[in-house]
């Protein structure tokens, strides 16, 4: 059996984890997995974003879904240096091991960083990538047979959203946001990096398609808020479904997205 584990960057959810959290578990449950598990690898848990600051994130899952593995922490954090020098790489061990014990009990394991993306325009330069190459090797080394990959994985989909004739033509017009119903949430929670969403407008019938990531959630200091599909490009008036597959795979690459599988 193929072990599974997820990596991921909480860029931009510090202020909201309780949606973050809702929007994970009923991922995994449209997946038909049990609400998974989280490993924080970072050397120091400080930062701007107050919902992964110490121990916040771990009290708000509860310890029994919360890791802190400092030894996959990033020295260079401590000295100041560029790069990344995992503090003791044998510590994947330990890694591997928790995803094998909680592929026992169906659920599965998130390991994360601040990073939004593995990579940025094609320059690998992120923590939990590096942590990914090392599960990988560790993996071949004993002969366990694992994939890596970002979440929320899977490959791009088509899908379709119906908005007003006023969001239709903010989206067309350079939204960078598509505002979704909060009964749509275990689906696009779950939607892959780039894919294709097909707005149509109720009033009159139009139609346009942009590319998109998975739902975030616009937090509001009055507590209010609403659930998006973040757009990442939109598509171009002679754009075939050939070449929008190609642009999206293009951009998944480039942003470092694409599983990866231990031989």
């Amino acid at each position: 059996m193929t072990i599974t584990l997820f990596s991921w960057g909480y860029w931009g959810w510090g202020s909201a984890t309780e949606q973050l959290v809702e929007a994970f578990d009923k991922a995994e449950k449209s997946r038909e997995f049990r609400p998974p598990l989280f490993v924080d690898p970072r050397l120091r848990r400080q930062g701007r974003a107050k919902g992964f600051v110490g121990n916040a994130f771990r009290d708000l899952v509860g310890p029994g879904r919360y890791r802190w593995m400092q030894d996959l922490g990033n020295l260079a954090i401590a000295t100041g240096r560029g790069g990344v020098q995992i503090k003791n790489p044998a510590s994947v061990a330990d890694l591997l091991d928790l995803a094998v014990r909680a592929a026992d009990e169906r659920r599965r394991v998130i390991f994360y960083c601040a990073c939004e993306f593995p990579s940025f325009d094609g320059a690998l330069a992120c923590h939990h990538h590096t942590i990914a190459d090392l599960l990988l090797a560790h993996a071949e080394t004993i002969g366990r047979s694992i994939s890596v990959v970002e979440w929320p994985a899977d490959a791009p989909t088509e899908t379709r959203i119906s908005v007003d004739k006023k969001m239709f033509s903010a989206i067309m017009r350079g939204r960078m946001s598509v505002p979704f119903a909060n009964d749509r949430l275990p689906t696009f929670a779950a939607l892959p990096w780039a894919s294709m969403l097909t707005v149509e407008c109720d009033d009159d019938g139009r139609t346009g398609t942009v590319a998109v990531g998975p739902a975030r959630f616009a937090a509001s200091k009055s507590g209010a808020g609403y659930w998006y599909l973040p757009v990442i490009e939109r598509t171009q008036p002679d754009a075939t479904g050939k070449s929008l597959l190609e642009r999206a795979a293009r951009w998944r690459k480039t942003h470092g997205l694409d599983e990866r599988k231990s031989r």
